[in-house]
């Protein structure tokens, strides 16, 4: 089963994390990309923003910066905003305090940001605890793109996400080799859609 958004009662778990900015004026929506920067994926996403004059929010993780630092610097370069995904991508349900801890730090050295988005988005409230007290951040999303999903149908996605759209929405697409099919032939479509129906790209 897809969860493309959050049930409402999780939002109870993580108080004061962000979810959207549905609270704020105007026409908005904020793009993520989850799991870069990756050579060739990266660049095509920032080519594609730079086409509709977009700002976008990156949430990388630290072995990917630690392999590739020139790119994590063009998006910065290129105006974007970064956050911390971790440095391994691990699941905080299936992962001690101590390791998830050690896992963010280690990214932190590498991505300068307070803001923080949980892989796959499962944290324990002791880790969600633990890493707002260390003054981060924790960005969650209002719709999730499944562009790693190979088994659903292009159409069937890009409906989902303009139904999920309203302003200050979170959108999460992944710049990775896996979603990099998905993302050539689903955002750009997306992308004309939103700039048809009026809406600016803003980043986190």
């Amino acid at each position: 089963m897809r969860y493309y958004k959050f049930p409402k009662w999780s939002k109870r778990l993580y108080p004061e994390a962000i979810w959207d900015f549905s609270f704020l004026p105007g026409k908005s929506i904020y793009l993520t990309f989850d799991d870069g920067p990756e050579p060739g994926v990266t660049n095509f996403v920032l080519d594609l923003l730079d086409k509709f004059n977009a700002k976008a929010t990156f949430f990388c993780l630290g072995e990917k910066v630690k392999e590739h630092p020139e790119l994590y610097q063009e998006i910065i370069s290129r105006g974007h905003s970064v956050g911390n995904h971790g440095m391994a991508h691990l699941n905080g349900l299936k992962t001690s305090n101590v390791k998830y801890w050690k896992d963010v730090k280690d990214a932190s050295e590498l991505i300068d940001s307070d803001l923080f988005r949980p892989a796959y988005g499962k944290i324990k409230s002791s880790q969600y605890k633990m890493i707002k007290e260390a003054g981060f951040k924790v960005v969650f999303w209002s719709a999730m793109a499944y562009d790693f999903d190979e088994t659903l149908a292009s159409e069937k996605r890009i409906e989902k996400m303009k139904a999920l759209t309203f302003n200050g929405s979170i959108f999460v697409f992944h710049d990775n080799k896996k979603s990099f099919e998905t993302l050539k032939n689903d955002l750009p479509q997306l992308m004309e859609w939103w700039k048809i129906n009026e809406y600016t790209f803003k980043s986190v």
